[in-house]
């Protein structure tokens, strides 16, 4: 699976010993690195690794089931990108409007 980082990641390069690639690296993920939605995806298959990521990370559903794993139609198709720390506004949300 290649992709090339749009943010900096810590990648597995052996049992125990880690890698940091900086934003711009292109990479082929290691066997069992779970995509991100801050990869950009170079081929067919990151392309539904990423895509998925941006589902886990940022896809809505209705209530009760909330937010995953995914049931029925997402709310929002296809996700909105939002600010990973603050990324599933809720009814009571009173922060900026922008992202809701």
């Amino acid at each position: 699976m290649k992709v090339r980082l749009l943010a900096p990641h810590i990648v597995p390069i052996d049992p125990g010993n880690d890698r940091w690639c900086a934003r711009g690296t292109t990479l082929d993920l290691p066997p069992g690195y779970e995509a991100t939605p801050m990869m950009e995806p170079l081929d067919d298959e990151a392309k539904a690794a990423v895509d998925y990521a941006k589902l886990k990370v940022w896809g809505r559903y209705e209530w009760p089931y909330g937010l995953y794993p995914p049931m029925g139609v997402p709310l929002d198709e296809p996700p909105i990108p939002r600010p990973l720390d603050d990324n599933q506004p809720v009814f009571h949300y009173t922060g900026r409007p922008e992202y809701l």
